[in-house]
């Protein structure tokens, strides 16, 4: 048995054939890896020159690893010249890694407690970095410093240790935050890191029984796993796969059972998006959790609450909320004299004083700068941002600080000028694009909303209106009244919840809300009034962002509990104008402060300061809702999550439960061979005897039983000097196989798979 460990751990000569499966296994593991955490963490950095500096390292990792196993020289070279490019590098480095660690911060959005922690520093400090070329040339030189030390580690797994778990713990684990915070990496890098896990849990039984047979089954397993992966990716596309409702409330089931005494949990923050999203996922608005950290720093001299918008979105598909197609846009073309919808507000108010804000990101989702309402800074005077179609302002990677102008008094008005000359034209133009874009329902939602308003107004009662003020102009006070009436509606019928679960499977989102549970909080209520209004002819979209409330001094760090989804409506020649249609905010839309709330109003929670700033909106009394919102709701920020993070994805989309179903069962198939080659054919007849012994071992946790047969054959096997004869060699096969087969038709289903699949042991 020695002289068998002596000869397959001898050094060997690598050949054409070693070299290159091992240097295919290393380029895809490695510029697998560091293109998935660049995708899935948001990094950006340039592919191409990632994708050449892999190749290099590997090729430098592949030279390094080959020559003979007693010589340590080599790669204490590579490490010391690692260590002295850092040390030379060490300016731009730092600036790759603050950058790096602030995009990250801000890709996890809180919703990773851990890696929160551990890239706070970096998110703490990315406040000076400038972004554009030279952020991005930052984070490049970043990466392909780590991906050299990834390819050292790598080198050595793949081609010294020539096992799969090595490379897995030095890959997949990388990811886990990205997996909890829901953030996926690109398909194609995934794909490659894949096939390189996959070709080595296959061809390591070869590896170190027959290395030069390993390295052939290498050469034919690595396409045969791309093939595999890339044909059970085109015909079963993850983004079609919806996770059932059993797999949603397993995973908040599983966060609280984690969450520890006294701290958030380590893997969430419990919340999955602090802050606003392109898209958002209805069907994963679960109970709010939160953690309390800080994802924007707010810097003005207009003190009350203020609404700052992130992503807005117009598509409804029952389950999510998602942006208008590109397309759409594309059709519109741009506007007379270049104008943006999102300034509209601001222009028809040229007599109102503008004010600066300062937003700084310390981790807010979403990829967009955050500003409140009426912005009168344009297209070409951001920096470090640039306009989004209609519905945001994008944040350049490595800009985390921006100061822009409004006017927070820029109500449509009825002493308001208006937009004139190419600013008005151009508002005609978009109100087309307006009308033809945000007034579309549902097939049939628009029955179950009427039914659903004569229900809830005689469940309202007699609504007590109060004159209409005047200052809103009367072009405007009949959208804005609907839209006050559409949400006194919701608070009479409906109660604030935020342990609301999840939406049953199979049900619109909505349609359950209003007919269903009848309980939850920004997000229900959001979406159902944007349907609402819609159903009466008002164009409305679902908006998120955070509400923040804005203290004397000025200065306001908004924590994640803040994050809130509301409504936008649009006025004809005015603009998008914000609407609160959430129990408990204290009346309507506004600008910037909100109303203070009359006596028959849902006081606001006693954590959230009451603005002085007179209303700007208001013209119904609102009936107390059902229930008022618990005081430790925090409702102030409503801080509504667009779901509570997941720790991992429980149910594996159905392309990757084949693909691992079938790994499991070929690795199955070749251990069996190979266990059996090695009982009754290959090898020794003593050093056979003494495998069955082995495997008889192994069973015995599982309820094996010891042979006494087995047992004197391994003991004459072990300290005979004679060598064991072939029919004993074969009896102390069948002895061992026939006891396997009993241990397996004793277990459970369950442990029988493990059994199998996993240990391989039958």
């Amino acid at each position: 048995m020695s002289r068998h460990r002596r000869r397959t751990d001898a050094p060997r000569a690598p050949g054409p054939i070693f070299l290159l499966g091992d240097g295919l296994l290393l380029y895809l593991g490695l510029a697998g890896t560091v293109l998935s955490w660049t995708t899935a963490y948001g990094l950006g950095g340039q592919w191409g020159i990632l994708l050449a500096g892999c190749l290099l390292l590997g090729l430098l990792s592949l030279a390094v690893w080959s020559v003979p196993r007693h010589s340590v020289l080599p790669p204490l070279v590579l490490g010391v010249c690692w260590l002295l490019a850092v040390w030379r590098l060490w300016g731009d480095l730092r600036l790759g890694w603050r950058t790096a660690a602030a995009q990250a911060a801000e890709s996890v959005g809180g919703r990773v407690w851990l890696l929160d922690r551990i890239l706070a520093v970096g998110a703490e400090t990315a406040g000076g970095i400038s972004g554009g070329p030279e952020a991005e040339r930052a984070v490049t030189l970043w990466l392909l410093c780590a991906a050299a030390l990834w390819a050292l580690l790598l080198g050595w797994a793949v081609v010294r240790r020539r096992r799969c778990w090595p490379v897995g713990l030095l890959t997949l684990p990388l990811l886990i935050p990205a997996f909890a915070a829901n953030r996926l990496p690109d398909w194609p890098p995934f794909l490659a890191l894949l096939t390189c896990c996959c070709t080595m849990f296959l061809s390591e039984l070869y590896a170190r029984s027959d290395p030069k047979g390993g390295a052939r089954f290498t050469l034919l397993a690595l396409p045969a796993s791309a093939l595999l992966l890339g044909l059970l990716t085109a015909t079963l596309p993850m983004e079609q796969y919806t996770y059932p409702q059993r797999t949603m409330e397993a995973r908040y089931r599983l966060l609280e059972a984690l969450r520890l005494p006294g701290m958030p949990n380590l893997f969430s923050g419990g919340y999955s998006s602090a802050g606003s999203e392109a898209e958002v996922d209805l069907a994963g608005a679960g109970p709010l959790s939160f953690s309390g950290r800080t994802v924007l720093r707010v810097e003005t001299d207009v003190a009350g609450r203020v609404y700052l918008r992130g992503h807005s979105a117009g598509v409804y598909t029952g389950t999510a909320w998602e942006s208008l197609d590109e397309s759409l846009y594309e059709a519109m073309g741009e506007l007379p004299g270049g104008y943006e919808p999102l300034n509209f507000p601001a222009l028809a108010n040229p007599d109102q004083p503008y004010h600066a804000v300062t937003v700084e990101s310390a981790g807010a989702s979403g990829g967009c700068l955050y500003f409140p309402y009426s912005l009168l800074t344009r297209p070409g005077e951001i920096s470090g941002g640039a306009f989004v179609g209609d519905s945001c302002v994008a944040k350049e990677l490595g800009t985390w600080r921006h100061t822009l102008y409004y006017r927070p008094e820029a109500g449509p008005r009825a002493d308001m000028p208006g937009l004139r000359g190419e600013a008005a034209r151009a508002e005609r133009v978009y109100r087309e694009f307006v009308h033809e874009n945000y007034l579309t329902l549902p097939e049939g939602f628009q029955e179950t909303a009427f039914a659903w308003i004569e229900e809830a107004i005689q469940a309202a009662g007699p609504l007590m209106v109060r004159e209409p003020r005047r200052d809103f102009g009367a072009a405007y006070e009949g959208d804005i009244y609907t839209a006050e009436v559409i949400s006194l509606l919701l608070a009479a019928v409906t109660r604030y919840d935020p342990a609301t679960p999840l939406t049953p499977e199979g049900e619109d989102f909505v349609t359950y809300f209003l007919n269903g549970s009848r309980r939850g909080y920004c997000m229900h209520y959001a979406s159902a009034a944007v349907l609402l209004l819609r159903t009466v002819g008002i164009p409305a979209r679902y908006v998120s962002g955070f509400a923040a409330v804005v203290p004397p001094s000025g200065r306001v760090d908004v924590p994640d509990s803040s994050a809130h989804a509301w409504v936008e409506i649009y006025l004809d020649g005015y603009g998008w104008y914000p609407v609160e249609v959430t129990p408990g905010y204290g009346g309507g839309g506004g600008t910037t402060a909100s109303e203070t709330p009359s006596p028959s109003q849902t006081p606001a929670p006693e954590t959230t300061p009451t603005p002085t700033r007179a209303p700007t909106t208001g013209a119904v009394r609102t009936p107390a809702p059902t229930q008022t919102p618990p005081p430790d709701s925090t409702h102030a920020g409503d801080g509504e999550a667009e779901k509570v993070a997941p720790l991992l994805r429980w149910t594996v989309p159905p392309g990757l439960g084949l693909i691992l179903l079938a790994v499991l069962c070929f690795r199955r198939r070749l251990l069996r061979e190979k266990r059996l080659r090695r009982l009754k054919w290959e090898g020794e007849t003593n050093q056979a005897v003494l495998a069955a012994y082995g495997y008889l071992q192994r069973l015995l946790p599982w309820g094996g039983q010891e042979n006494a047969r087995l047992e004197e054959l391994a003991r004459k096997a072990k300290f005979s000097q004679h060598r064991l004869t072939e029919k004993e060699r074969g009896e102390a096969a069948a002895l061992v196989l026939r006891e396997a087969g009993r241990v397996d038709a004793a277990l459970p289903v369950w442990k029988r798979l493990a059994f199998r699949y996993l240990w391989g042991l039958f």
